[in-house]
């Protein structure tokens, strides 16, 4: 009986991480599924998909050595031209770091790492005048989650006003911690799949002279499909001061949803299956492989290729993936910078996008 019903249940298609009886599939689309598409008029399915796939790609996909070889050597001549202005910009908030400072011993390693995150994220915000606390500035936070980062800027900014977009709900979400400490804070959180939101249709953000963007490790398409939100608004009117987005998980993007295409195809890289090897290179410099003697040397690679200079090949290959997605916001008028926000140590993806509308 209970081998029976598994095999009867099948993928959701709104959210293939969860599973549905076959035989209620229709009413768990209708009423019951949190990842369905609602009615609510800043909801448009696919408005931030790519409409027309050229190529199949193929996640599982694994580059064979030759194309592993070619690609690195596009990396390696293309990084060149962009390297330098890739700066390291590690600044912090005050509240942050006083919290950093009275927890010290008491809160895990992980845990520290995400405040040093947030602590750089929002005193980059600050650096770049995209975080005042003022009633007439608002925060739109993209795969908002738990909402910590939320939490912090809040408590550095009470006056802001906060829209939290998230697919999913979360258990001891920040947002309601931060409302129950600070009563007068305006911080709404709607439900929504990024790939589905009109951001110029939400009546929440009416009426908010300067709108910021932020999100915080928002993995692969769903980077790609969050800066094509702000893109598709901003087309449509929407107006937004700028932005600040911390991506990650490059190994999760597809060559037909990435939005900095032009950009690779500038450095030579052009087809789907060159785009999965650069997926492929961008993966080593997260894996944590282990620091080996000079002498070290990996078998069955085509270049033999140390842990370190994989670990080299893979941050480059990162930089330039995010270099592509800050040429394309580019070409709606901001002018745009990326830049390491915290040390490899704390966060091997510590790229962080900086935007600020052209005057």
């Amino acid at each position: 009986m209970t081998l029976t019903r598994a095999y009867d249940r099948i993928p959701c298609p709104n959210d293939a991480k969860h599973t549905v009886a076959r035989s209620e599939l229709e009413t768990h689309l209708a009423s019951r599924c949190n990842a369905r598409i609602s009615a609510d008029p800043w909801i448009k399915e696919n408005v931030n998909v790519t409409a027309v796939k050229n190529e199949v790609d193929d996640g599982d996909f694994r580059p064979s050595d030759e194309e592993l070889a070619e690609v690195i050597d596009l990396v390696k001549k293309g990084i060149d031209s962009i390297d330098k202005t890739v700066e390291k910009r590690i600044l912090e908030a005050d509240l942050v770091e006083k919290q950093l400072k009275e927890a010290e011993g008491t809160i895990n390693a992980a845990h520290v790492k995400h405040l040093r995150q947030i602590s750089s994220i929002i005193g980059n915000l600050q650096a770049d005048d995209l975080l005042k606390d003022d009633e007439t500035h608002g925060i739109f936070e993209l795969g908002a989650g738990k909402a910590q980062l939320a939490y912090w800027m809040a408590k550095t900014a009470p006056k802001c006003q906060f829209l939290l977009i998230d697919r999913m709900g979360a258990r001891n979400k920040w947002d309601n911690k931060a409302i129950r400490e600070n009563a007068s804070l305006k911080m709404n959180r709607l439900r929504c799949s990024i790939e589905h939101l009109d951001l110029s249709k939400v009546d929440s953000l009416k009426g908010v002279e300067r709108i910021v963007s932020v999100c915080k490790h928002f993995c692969g398409t769903a980077t790609d499909g969050g800066i094509r939100c702000l893109v598709n608004a901003v087309k449509n009117g929407f107006e937004m001061a700028g932005f600040a987005l911390a991506p990650c998980c490059h190994h999760k993007s597809t060559f037909a949803e990435y939005c900095g295409l032009e950009f690779l195809k500038s450095l030579g890289i052009a087809s789907s299956r060159q785009f999965a090897a650069l997926r492929h290179l961008a993966t080593w410099a997260t894996c944590g492989m282990k620091k080996s003697d000079p002498s070290d040397r990996l078998e069955q690679d085509p270049n033999e290729l140390t842990p370190e200079q994989k670990e080299e090949l893979g941050v480059k290959a990162k930089t330039i993936l995010e270099v592509g997605r800050a040429r394309y916001l580019e070409t709606i008028g901001y002018e745009v910078n990326v830049y390491r926000y915290v040390d490899a140590e704390c966060s091997p993806e510590n790229l962080l996008i900086i935007g600020k509308k052209r005057c």
